[in-house]
């Protein structure tokens, strides 16, 4: 069994951010992580129609953008047609050696600090 880290520190949000070899449906599925309180499912969910980009940061609505491109509906979190699977999302975190929830638990714990 493969134990993954419980949460994520902001450095490491960082270099995974910047990794530019994990698909961007990824890295934007766990910067919302970090900054929203939002569950996974939800994010999943949200369609391009729905999406209020004043409701993130301007960093967070960038990346958004970037995968919305200029679709005006469909998923947000898109993979070819049709939306990302939450274990698909289990998986990507996994392999990167943390939880899907190390992402929430990183932000939360991060705004905490402050």
């Amino acid at each position: 069994m493969t134990l993954t880290a419980d949460t994520v520190t902001a450095q490491r949000l960082e270099e995974l951010l910047a990794d530019q070899s994990i698909p961007a449906v990824h890295r934007t599925l766990w910067l919302l992580l970090w900054e929203a309180e939002q569950p996974v499912l939800e994010l999943l969910s949200l369609d391009v129609r729905d999406v209020e980009f004043d409701r993130f940061s301007e960093r967070a609505a960038g990346f958004l953008r970037e995968l919305a491109e200029d679709r005006d509906s469909g998923p947000v979190f898109a993979v070819g047609e049709r939306s990302l699977t939450w274990e698909e999302a289990v998986q990507a975190a996994h392999d990167q050696g943390h939880g899907i929830h190390a992402f929430r638990t990183g932000g939360k714990r991060s705004r905490q600090a402050r």
